[in-house]
């Protein structure tokens, strides 16, 4: 399950000894017929409504791993690794997955399909998007193999993940579309929660917030029946990020203070951490900044929990929005070029996406700053990587978006060489020029927000987490 939007999502791999036995491991036959303990069949029933206590249930029993046969072994190590991806935890996970996979190289059971999506989704969390579609992909195979229905629904949702990641939304949307069509034949409530939280997602990314909200507030309705508690905290994220990209900051306000209860009473520091940082956005939108910068400090506290290097980037980047609404410029760009460097290069379409909200709020620190020359190189070259980033469908809007602001555009450098001239021929300081200058900045990066915003807002979500 993707538990935030934003915010998707990197993780250097490591390499476990458990991967380097599986090269050496004979082929295993498990049988998923044998029978369960019942300790192991309540972790599957409750994982998802009591997961800590589900977790120290495992634990209690993990001394007794080596007295157990394979088939219990692996099927410890499946619910192991999924309790781990439910508390954020997806180093610890990514190894639970490894040990599992080494002990069923050969086995056509579920599972190893449960393993290899698990295996898969702690890659995604990481950033390695190839690797994470590869064990998508072979969970998929074997789950059709094995003719498993709510499984194959389960892969159409990770491939749907990978295909909007990759900016494939069309093929992301059929996908989701054909999980949708087969868990509401399926009938089986746990699955079509997810495919309506997934969908909710999606179709938020693609502008369609009401469609979005209804699903999302579907899904939500399921996973209260379910008693799935770390579900309906991320649904409430989720539809809080809806409300604020519907301008809708008080009652996505109300949402993640909601949440923030909600994780306060699962002791989830993730969910809190995420919680407070939702506060500090709502409030930072309504001006009420002495709050936001609150609600950062104590985000802060929580943010040791956050493994994913995109989400570390991104919370100095909600630092550096706050400082410049405070108008400290330079705190502003020092959070702005923390977070290029947490961000590193970028591998990925999310990553790329994500870092146009860097380079944007750069060239408008510089405006601000009065550098106008380094205002209009960075946005200059943002509008080149923004281009870039487009597939031919939105080559159209793209150039449509190009024609509506390129005179101003071209205002702006005229502006700027001419004041170059004159502060070199002249050697005076203009300040009505500087005025007129700070206007036309203004002018250019509100045409361009308005239009560029939404989409740079949702490509957010792309790192991340989906239900």
């Amino acid at each position: 399950m993707k538990h935030y939007a934003p915010l998707m999502l990197s993780l250097s791999l490591f390499t476990a000894p458990w991967q380097l036995l599986a090269d050496q491991a004979a082929p295993t036959v498990v049988s998923q017929s044998a029978a369960f303990p019942d300790w192991l069949l309540q972790i599957e029933k409750l994982k998802n409504i009591k997961t800590n206590a589900m977790l120290q249930l495992a634990l209690q029993h993990e001394a007794e791993f080596g007295r157990w046969p394979v088939d219990v072994q692996a099927k410890y190590l499946s619910e192991l690794s999924m309790i781990y991806e439910s508390l954020s935890r997806h180093k610890e996970q990514l190894s639970a997955a490894e040990r599992g996979l080494a002990l069923t190289q050969d086995a056509k059971t579920p599972t190893r399909v449960e393993l290899l999506f698990s295996m898969g989704f702690a890659l995604e969390t990481q950033q390695e998007f190839a690797q994470a579609d590869e064990y998508y992909k072979k969970g998929m195979a074997l789950a059709q193999e094995i003719n498993d229905e709510k499984l194959m629904i389960q892969g159409l949702l990770n491939l749907s993940a990978m295909r909007s990641e990759a900016v494939e939304d069309q093929e992301a949307l059929k996908l989701l579309k054909e999980a949708y069509d087969r868990a509401n034949k399926l009938g089986d409530k746990e699955i079509l929660a997810q495919v309506n939280a997934q969908l909710g997602l999606l179709y938020t990314s693609l502008s369609d917030d009401g469609e979005g909200q209804k699903m999302l507030e579907t899904s939500y309705k399921m996973f209260d029946e379910l008693g799935w508690a770390k579900y309906k905290i991320a649904t409430w994220y989720n539809l809080a990020l809806t409300y604020s990209y519907q301008g809708k900051p008080e009652q996505a306000l109300e949402l993640f203070d909601k949440m923030l209860k909600a994780a306060m009473l699962e002791e989830d520091p993730v969910d809190m951490y995420f919680a407070y940082v939702g506060l500090a956005t709502s409030s930072r939108k309504l001006k009420r900044l002495d709050a936001a910068v609150s609600y950062m400090e104590q985000a802060e506290a929580y943010l040791p929990h956050v493994e994913m290097n995109y989400y570390k980037a991104d919370h100095h980047f909600e630092k550096a929005l706050t400082y410049k609404a405070l108008d400290q410029t330079n705190l502003a760009m020092q959070e702005v070029n923390l977070a290029e460097e947490i961000l590193g290069n970028q591998k990925n379409m999310s990553e790329k996406f994500y870092s146009l909200n860097l380079q944007r709020l750069k060239a408008q620190l510089y405006a601000e700053a009065g550098d106008y020359e380094k205002a209009y190189k960075t946005f200059d070259q943002f509008f080149s990587n923004f281009a870039q980033l487009q597939d031919d469908k939105r080559d159209m809007q793209v150039q449509k978006m190009r024609l509506g602001f390129d005179a101003e555009r071209q205002e702006a450098q005229n502006e700027l060489l001419k004041k170059d001239l004159e502060l070199k021929a002249l050697r005076l300081q203009d300040a009505e020029r500087n005025k007129r200058m700070q206007w036309v900045w203004t002018g250019l990066f509100a045409t361009t927000t308005l239009v560029l915003f939404g989409l740079l807002l949702r490509r957010r979500n792309k790192a991340q987490q989906a239900v």
